[in-house]
C-alpha cells in the first residue's frame, strides 16, 4: 500500500522580542494617537472587499518607519538563507500598519503581486510584527500558514499574534488571518500588526 506523505507547510521564522521596550511603546503610542487616520484596508488594485478582508490600515508609521525598514532590510539576507528561498538583493521595504478589531479577518491569499499591477519589483519575503496593549483586549487573529495549492477551509499551521513578535515567510506562500473577537470594539483593544514586504528589483 502506498502512503501519501503529509503536505509540506510553508517555512517560517518566528522572532520574539523583535523591538526593545522603548521602540514597542513608541509604536503603540503612535498607533493609538493616529486612530482617526486609519481607513478600511484594501486588496490589490485598491478594492475594499469585506468578504475577503476586514481591517483598518495606515501607511504612515511615523518615527517607527525608519527603524522597522532598516531592521527588515538588514536581516533580509539572513532570513532568506534560513528559509532557503532564492537569494536576492533588497530593493525596497514596504510597510503597512493594520488594526484588526471585532470580526476582522483576511481570507486565503498570497502576498505576491498580480500581473496587472505596476512593476515596482517582486515581493520576496513577508514579515508581520504583532503588538497590542496590555492586558490584551482581543482573542483569535492567528496567522494560518498553508501548503502550496491549499484551498479555503484546508487545515494549516496557526501562529498566535503574540505581543512584540515577528513572523517571516516567503511572500508566495498561501496564508490567512483568522477572525478576531474584540468584545469592547474599542480601537485601543485591537490586534495591531505591521505588515512588511521585502522586495527585489524586477529583472
Amino acid at each position: 500500500m502506498t502512503e501519501t506523505p503529509p503536505p509540506v507547510m510553508l517555512p517560517y521564522l518566528r522572532i520574539a522580542g523583535f523591538l526593545d521596550a522603548g521602540e514597542h511603546a513608541a509604536l503603540l503610542e503612535w498607533t493609538l494617537a493616529n486612530e482617526a487616520r486609519f481607513a478600511p484596508a484594501q486588496l490589490a488594485g485598491g478594492l475594499v472587499e469585506p468578504k475577503a478582508r476586514i481591517a483598518l490600515a495606515l501607511r504612515d508609521l511615523g518615527p517607527s518607519a525608519p527603524i522597522l525598514t532598516e531592521r527588515l532590510r538588514a536581516a533580509a539576507s539572513e532570513w532568506s538563507a534560513a528559509l532557503r528561498t532564492t537569494p536576492f538583493e533588497t530593493s525596497e521595504v514596504e510597510l503597512e500598519l493594520a488594526a484588526h478589531n471585532d470580526g476582522a479577518h483576511f481570507t486565503l491569499h498570497a502576498d505576491t503581486y498580480a500581473s496587472s499591477q505596476p512593476a515596482r519589483g517582486d515581493r520576496m519575503l513577508s514579515a508581520v510584527y504583532y503588538f497590542h496593549r496590555q492586558p490584551r483586549g482581543f482573542e483569535g487573529g492567528s496567522l494560518r500558514l498553508h501548503r502550496l495549492g491549499a484551498a479555503p477551509g484546508d487545515p494549516g499551521l496557526d501562529i498566535a499574534p503574540d505581543d512584540n513578535s515577528l513572523v517571516v515567510f516567503p511572500s508566495w506562500g498561501p496564508h490567512e488571518v483568522l477572525r478576531v473577537s474584540c468584545p469592547s470594539r474599542a480601537f485601543a483593544d485591537s490586534r495591531f500588526a505591521v505588515n512588511g514586504w521585502i522586495y527585489r528589483a524586477r529583472i
